[in-house]
C-alpha cells in the first residue's frame, strides 16, 4: 500500500513539473562549402538517446573513447535544462530536431566537419527502471558517415523498442530529406 501511494505521488509530481528550459547558443565556426559539410546531431542530457562521435572509420570501447560527446556530460544530466548549439544550418524537416520542437531533455548540436573524411557515430539509449533490476536498451552498431562537401546532414537514432538504428539524412532547407548511406564501423584494432 505504501509503495503504491509513493508511486502515485511520484508519477503525479512528474506531470506537474514544467518542461525543461531549452537554451540555444549560436556559434559561427569557419565553414567553407567546397571543403566542409555541416552536421546536426540529436542527443539528450539524460542518456535517452545518447550520441558520441569520433573522426575515423572505427569505434572504440567506451572505456577507451577518444571522441566527442553530444551533451554536457555528468553536469548536464543534473541540470533541469538543455543546451543546443546551432551554426546556421537549414531547419530540419523533423520538427523534433528543431530548437523550438525539442521536448524533455533532448538537444541538438550542429558542427562543421571536413568533407570526405569518415566520422563514426555511436548512439543508443539505456533505461534502468530499478525495479526487479530491469534494464531496457537499444544500442545499435556504430555507423560511419563520410560527408560530402557543401552538404548538410541530420544524424539521429531511429526506431522503436529494441529495434533501432543510426540514420543520416541529407537536408537542404527546401524539403530535401535524402537517406544517406552509412557503413557499419568495425572495432578499432588498437582496442583489446
Amino acid at each position: 500500500m505504501i509503495t503504491a501511494l509513493a508511486l502515485t505521488i511520484s508519477l503525479s509530481s512528474c506531470a506537474l513539473l514544467p518542461e525543461p528550459t531549452h537554451n540555444v547558443e549560436t556559434e559561427t565556426p569557419t565553414y567553407n562549402p567546397s571543403t566542409s559539410a555541416r552536421i546536426r546531431v540529436l542527443s539528450s542530457e539524460n542518456n535517452r538517446p545518447y550520441a558520441i562521435f569520433r573522426s575515423g572509420s572505427c569505434f572504440r570501447s567506451f572505456l577507451d573513447f577518444d571522441g566527442t560527446r553530444v551533451d554536457d556530460g555528468l553536469a548536464g544530466s543534473f541540470r533541469y535544462s538543455t543546451r543546443s548549439v546551432v551554426i546556421g544550418m537549414p531547419l530540419s524537416p523533423r520538427p523534433w530536431m528543431r530548437p523550438d520542437g525539442l521536448v524533455g531533455k533532448t538537444m541538438v548540436r550542429e558542427y562543421v566537419a571536413p568533407a570526405g573524411q569518415p566520422i563514426t557515430y555511436s548512439m543508443g539509449w539505456v533505461v534502468d527502471s530499478g525495479q526487479y533490476g530491469t534494464t531496457r536498451r537499444c544500442v545499435p552498431s556504430s555507423m560511419v558517415l563520410t560527408p560530402e562537401a557543401g552538404h548538410d546532414y541530420d544524424v539521429y537514432l531511429e526506431g522503436q523498442g529494441r529495434q533501432c538504428s543510426i540514420v543520416a539524412k541529407q537536408i537542404d532547407g527546401q524539403g530535401l530529406d535524402l537517406i544517406t548511406p552509412m557503413s557499419v564501423a568495425p572495432k578499432c584494432s588498437s582496442d583489446r
